[in-house]
């Protein structure tokens, strides 16, 4: 039995969809797959944002220009690279030393030659300052020290075993890579669905492994490398850095394009729309003041965003810079130490 099965609904009616491939969909690697990750980042990473595609600008040691070709080069929130190697159906065994290849070179941008390439990329007339305005804005604490470190992410229709567990080795020995599926599907009605699952890492994988006992200074090590790669959410909660029933405050950040003024005016119509206590619990860790209910961080500020546009979000949502504390600091800056 498949591991997904995908049903089209109409009342007590389930009729299920036909998997297909990107080649039996008559679709292609780089004008479609590679085209929808440029388009919705958050299919394979909810904080990246895309710097550019098909890269190969590459130049050995020797001055002489390498062949290779990166499929996206991307910055999440923390002013890590984040390099995504694409592949249509299921992954060469090869894929995994190709990734460690691109991320080795990524790591020798520095913020202005990563500015050059998102100005180029961004295309018109914007200018490299501009570029690099955008990437601060996106990831405040970005500088070349933070570029050192890429991340990587495979994604494949499928990967097999070879590929697997070389990529968990990678996960275990401290490089942060993501193994992400994609699968289509063809409905009953003939529409084309996408469905796309992360595979690696996955919750609580430690529990489906069997490995050699450690000792506990390396159980220790091993538990504080987690809450390394963890994101800011998961620290601030791993730590307990905010007390539980902190009343945290929300506010539009400046960076939103998105009818800045209209959500905050919405927020300021009551005094409870923009209060939320904090809970160090990762399935809800925001009450809100407004509905007493308790919400994912994401989920809370695109609900709002939406109640007070009547638009869902045009951008992804960095919901930790939209709470503050008492003295004014973002949930970003409070979990910024604990990385």
């Amino acid at each position: 039995m498949p591991d997904e099965i995908v049903f089209t609904v109409n009342g007590v009616n389930a009729v299920p969809a036909q998997r297909i491939s990107l080649v039996e969909a008559g679709l292609l690697e780089r004008q479609h797959l590679q085209q929808w990750v440029i388009d919705h980042p958050e299919v394979i990473d909810s904080d990246m944002k895309v710097v550019t595609f098909e890269y190969g600008r590459w130049i050995t040691a020797g001055g002489m220009p390498a062949a290779d070709r990166l499929d996206v080069l991307g910055l999440d929130r923390a002013g890590r690279l984040v390099v995504v190697e694409l592949k249509r159906d299921r992954a060469p065994d090869t894929v995994t030393m190709q990734a460690i290849n691109y991320a080795a070179m990524a790591r020798l941008f520095s913020l202005d030659s990563l500015a050059e390439v998102h100005a180029a990329h961004l295309g018109g007339d914007t200018t490299t300052d501009e570029a690099l305005a955008q990437l601060k804005e996106w990831a405040e604490g970005v500088s070349d020290e933070t570029l050192r470190t890429p991340r990587i992410i495979l994604m494949a229709g499928d990967f097999g075993p070879t590929t697997t567990n070389a990529a968990l080795y990678l996960y275990e020995s401290g490089i942060d890579i993501r193994l992400v599926r994609y699968q289509l599907y063809l409905t009953s009605g003939g529409e084309t669905v996408l469905s796309v699952a992360r595979l690696l890492p996955v919750p609580d994988a430690e529990e489906y492994m069997v490995r050699p006992r450690s000792s506990s200074g390396t159980q220790v090590a091993t538990q504080a490398a987690k809450v390394r790669r963890a994101s800011a959410v998961d620290r601030l909660i791993a730590h307990k850095t905010i007390p539980d029933g902190t009343e945290l405050t929300i506010v539009v950040p400046d960076q939103v394009g998105q009818d800045r003024e209209t959500i905050g005016a919405w927020l300021a119509t009551h005094p409870d729309r923009a209060r939320v206590r904090w809970h160090n619990d990762s399935s809800g860790p925001a009450e809100w003041a407004h509905d007493g209910a308790r919400w994912r961080l994401i989920r809370l500020i695109s609900h709002i965003i939406e109640t007070a546009t009547g638009q869902r979000p045009n951008a992804q949502v960095w919901a930790q810079g939209w709470f503050r504390d008492q003295n004014d600091r973002t949930l970003h800056h409070l979990a910024e130490p604990l990385s």
